[in-house]
């Protein structure tokens, strides 16, 4: 979501495991390790507790880390997509036919992959085209919703924001930068329309508040209704395919 000022979180490179991501939060009452689906490390530091200390702790569960690290990668490449993955108004088809070669088209609502019949569908090659056919599948989606519902979210709510872009970000639904450029990510159409709003609704909080202090939950409330519970649902959803 909104990008995070350099004191909320450091970035640190940890030799053997990559980047680290050390956040400090001021509730927080004791140091914690989470791995996003992205694999990105994220180290929570509660208080006024030294970086230093933090740093140690990390070191000392580096083996933890990058056993989980290696999970995560093996379960992203056992993730196999099958005929019948829906996207929000496409649904991914395989078709073996005698032809020589692979063709990806857009029919109304269907992503058509289709293939000499000799191919296993779930062998690496056709795998990975059919998950770039469903990130086009996304961004086109996303690029004919996301932009009118961000002006009309804009417009109806008195906010201003400079440029809109809609990218294949895996590690986050958005971001407002700090003159108010704001980035979404194209797995927003994932979600069902009022955690759309939602997302959309966070990034436009931002061009008023660049934190994440109680004035901006405090906004974002009037606009929602209920932004914490709103973020916990938001979590149940991965952004990537």
């Amino acid at each position: 979501m909104a990008t995070p000022k350099k004191q909320d979180i450091i970035l640190w490179k940890l030799i053997g495991v990559g980047d680290i991501y050390l956040k400090r939060n001021r509730k927080a009452r004791k140091l914690s390790i989470s791995i996003k689906p992205s694999g990105e490390v994220r180290v929570t530091v509660p208080g006024l507790l030294p970086l230093s200390y933090a740093k140690t702790f990390v070191e000392a569960k580096q083996d933890w880390i990058t056993s989980k690290l290696n999970e995560l990668s093996v379960l992203n490449q056992q993730r196999i997509i099958s005929s019948g993955y829906k996207t929000r108004e496409h649904e991914l088809q395989f078709k073996a036919t005698s032809a020589s070669d692979i063709k990806v088209n857009f029919e109304e609502q269907y992503i058509n992959v289709t293939h000499p019949e000799g191919i296993d569908t779930e062998s690496e090659y056709l795998q990975n085209i059919a998950k770039e056919a469903i990130v086009e599948a996304y961004r086109k989606e996303a690029k004919a919703i996301l932009p009118n519902r961000v002006s009309e979210l804009a417009q109806k709510h008195n906010f201003k924001y400079n440029t809109l872009r809609i990218k294949n970000i895996t590690s986050r639904w958005g971001s407002c930068s700090s003159v108010n450029n704001i980035n979404l990510s194209l797995y927003l159409m994932k979600l069902p329309d009022e955690l759309i709003d939602y997302i959309i609704l966070h990034e436009l909080a931002h061009t008023v508040h660049k934190n994440h202090g109680p004035n901006f939950w405090n906004l974002l409330d009037k606009l929602t209704g209920d932004a914490k519970m709103l973020s916990k649902r938001v979590k149940k959803y991965r952004t990537d395919i």
